[in-house]
């Protein structure tokens, strides 16, 4: 995937949700979604754009969807937190979408329905495909389970194959990271849900996600900067 360059460029964790819940039309979604791009670019190594915001609003949040992928800064990182998961059949019309028509660097999965599903995200060169491990509300039998998931994973894929960590689940990390230390997690949940980033958690590689932290800050680029500068002491020296 590109994004160890760009982590290792910008010095930065930060990924930036890109989550328009509030906005009453289209229109006022994509003026409030460019500007926090402006805002945050300068600090942001990657941007999530959860596709239900999208989906809510029909044919125009579809085009909202593209219109916003193209407008992210070519050095960041796209994610598409779509949460797809269905049989191989159907998996491959997600990813035809997701990665071949709006072009995302990495999308949200499901692995429920087994990894020989996953085989249509898997089989697309340089891509990331993040699998749901443990999500920020957590049921307690994920606990039990996450680890069956990373034992089964595919020897090999041309895609990297990294997991969804949430924010609120990180005092699981050591275990974790004993058995897979240089997968990338994706971390939702910090800010507005409650998780925060404590030192000596064995973090890194992973993206730092952040939301409504950011969106409903009453100035973004100073929050983004707060935010990219708690990152950086969980990077390598």
């Amino acid at each position: 995937m590109k994004l160890e360059g760009i982590v290792q460029k910008r010095r930065s964790l930060l990924c930036v949700a890109l989550d328009p819940a509030e906005a009453s039309s289209p229109a006022e979604a994509e003026n409030q979604l460019l500007s926090l791009i402006k805002a945050t670019a300068p600090y942001a190594v990657a941007y999530k754009l959860n596709a239900a915001f999208y989906e809510r609003l029909g044919a125009e949040g579809w085009a909202l969807l593209e219109r916003i992928r193209a407008a992210l800064p070519a050095e960041t990182f796209a994610i598409a937190d779509a949460k797809r998961g269905d049989i191989a059949y159907t998996n491959r019309f997600y990813a035809e979408a997701f990665f071949g028509r709006l072009g995302f660097d990495a999308v949200t999965v499901s692995p429920y329905l087994g990894w020989r599903a996953l085989e249509p995200f898997l089989s697309w060169t340089g891509k990331g495909v993040f699998v749901l491990l443990r999500t920020t509300e957590a049921p307690p039998w994920q606990a039990a389970v996450w680890k069956a998931i990373v034992e089964e994973r595919p020897s090999s894929s041309a895609a990297q194959i990294g997991w969804v960590w949430g924010a609120l689940q990180l005092e699981g990390l050591v275990e974790f990271r004993e058995a897979c230390p240089s997968d990338w997690l994706l971390v939702p949940g910090l800010g507005a849900q409650g998780g925060e980033l404590l030192e000596g958690q064995p973090l890194f590689p992973a993206l730092a996600v952040v939301g409504r932290a950011l969106s409903q800050a009453k100035d973004p680029a100073s929050s983004a900067a707060q935010w990219a500068q708690k990152t950086r002491p969980f990077l390598p020296s």
